[in-house]
């Protein structure tokens, strides 16, 4: 075979390879951010694992807006697609968006999100600031069963958190980690002063 008809044939054959390992990547920022919110479930701390929960639904609409903004009809939006139960599980219930985002604003308190949309400062810099902390010792995922199985919180505030770790993760990856306005966010959050 010839170097033009050898160069003909690999441009006949799509590129499926990249595709392929970009849906299976994942980004180290949000990786942490979500290691964080399981590792405080895991050790029951839920004061500190529900709101950083609750924040995961304004990152996603924030990094898949180009102005970095999100509203309250992207959190519900995002909410409405994303956060649906596990198939195969029957014992934990899943909340709605509209309970997902009272949840949200009681552990927030008042937000200028509320009334025309902006910037979730305080939620992306939170997923930037554990980016640049020290490297946290690998941490092993929490699964469905062990957070269902956790008893000392009640419903709402463990039922947010695990829907919510759910939801990210298959938002990513069959969304987000193809998706260039979410990569370019994450990109420039990355080195945002």
């Amino acid at each position: 075979m010839s170097i033009e008809s050898r160069q003909e044939s690999e441009r006949a054959v799509p590129r499926v390879v990249s595709a392929a390992i970009s849906r299976h990547g994942s980004s180290k920022m949000l990786e942490t951010y979500l290691g964080d919110i399981e590792y405080l479930v895991r050790e029951q701390q839920w004061g500190e694992a529900v709101p950083l929960a609750l924040a995961l639904p304004h990152i996603c609409a924030a990094l898949a807006d180009a102005g970095l903004r999100s509203s309250r009809a992207q959190y519900l939006q995002w909410c409405e697609v994303w956060v649906r139960p596990e198939q195969s599980d029957t014992c934990l219930s899943v909340p709605t968006p509209e309970a997902l985002y009272a949840m949200a604003r009681e552990c927030a308190g008042a937000d200028d999100l509320d009334a025309h949309g902006g910037v979730p400062m305080h939620a992306l810099r939170q997923v930037r600031l554990r980016r640049l902390s020290r490297a946290a010792p690998p941490r092993r995922e929490i699964s469905l069963e062990e957070m269902s199985d956790l008893t000392d919180e009640p419903g709402p505030g463990r039922e947010a958190c695990v829907a919510l770790l759910e939801a990210v993760r298959l938002w990513y990856s069959d969304s987000a980690s193809m998706d260039a306005t979410v990569q370019n966010n994450l990109a420039r959050l990355a080195v945002l002063r």
